[in-house]
């Protein structure tokens, strides 16, 4: 299929994604300019704390299309940064996990993507919304939020205490002794529904119910069908723990007899405390107890990729 954008669009880079800074910045450039030489003009490679400001002049001047490399939370960044400008943008696949560039035609890597490329396809996809916040992948309540905190203090700060403070995170967290106490409700006059979950994930649409291959085990079945979907993982101990996460390695999680899942518009999450860590996609957040979510359907405009097969 031809490239439908009728001229070159500018490419924003995170200098801190993990593809840059394990290929170089002069390295990614020469990829792109080879691969995508047709499709992208100017490259902006920038910190995470450069690029709001950039986006924003870089919407004024090019309303048809803006490219990004990073990961799910460049994307979001993006989302946030263009909405009131209705630009719509591509994602490259730059980060460690990828999962909306994949979902809107990325490969696994930055370089097979480039290989494959040919071209972009504009699109409106769903965007996931809690007490104000946006989400374009999902929410996570629980196990996944304390455990990025914990990885993090690793990350800087390398010592024997908070490497064991993070085994141990992760250890409760597979054997399930990491527990929420939820109320959730889907309107605010309902009875609530009782949960005593170790992760609840919260996700814009649901994911693949069984993929075809592993790869697919966290990609959505749509973008654009409205609803989120709600997963609870509450593992018995640490081999039902050990079971379940062979089977997301594996992609059949959806089938572990511990995982609950349900699909609605609209969501209240009330907790005992008055503030919660929540993970918007990968990104742990303090917000405000009780949580409202919603889905704000076919409300940020993409670029999907066009891929080789």
């Amino acid at each position: 299929m031809a490239n439908t954008i009728p001229h070159k669009l500018p490419l924003i880079l995170n200098k801190n994604s993990g593809t840059v800074l394990r290929l170089g910045e002069e390295k990614i450039a020469e990829l792109v300019e080879t691969h995508m030489g047709d499709y992208i003009g100017s490259i902006h490679i920038l910190s995470v704390q450069e690029i709001p400001n950039v986006l924003e002049k870089l919407a004024v001047e090019h309303p048809l299309g803006i490219a990004i490399g990073g990961g799910d939370g460049s994307a979001v960044c993006a989302a946030e940064q263009l909405a009131k400008h209705a630009v719509p943008f591509g994602i490259l696949p730059l980060g460690t996990m990828n999962l909306l560039a994949q979902d809107l035609g990325a490969a696994p890597t930055f370089e097979e993507t480039l290989q494959r490329f040919k071209g972009f396809k504009p699109d409106l996809i769903d965007c996931g919304i809690v007490n104000g916040k946006r989400f374009l992948c999902s929410a996570v309540i629980g196990f996944v939020p304390e455990g990025a905190v914990v990885r993090e203090e690793l990350r800087e700060n390398v010592t024997i205490e908070n490497m064991a403070r993070f085994l141990t995170t992760i250890a409760r967290g597979i054997g399930g002794t990491i527990k929420n106490d939820l109320d959730l409700r889907s309107r605010s006059t309902d009875a609530p529904f009782s949960l005593s979950t170790t992760s609840l994930i919260i996700s814009n649409n649901g994911f693949i119910q069984k993929p075809g291959e592993a790869a697919q085990r966290f990609s959505r079945e749509s973008l654009n069908n409205g609803r989120l979907a709600v997963y609870s993982a509450s593992p018995r101990d640490m081999v039902d723990g050990l079971k379940m996460a062979l089977s997301m390695w594996q992609g059949d999680w959806q089938d572990h007899e511990s995982i609950l899942s349900f699909e609605l518009k609209e969501l209240i999450v009330e907790t005992k405390d008055r503030k919660i860590l929540i993970s918007l996609d990968g990104e742990p957040v303090e917000m405000k107890s009780p949580l409202h979510f919603s889905i704000a359907e076919k409300s940020v405009p993409v670029l999907r990729l066009e891929l080789e097969a």
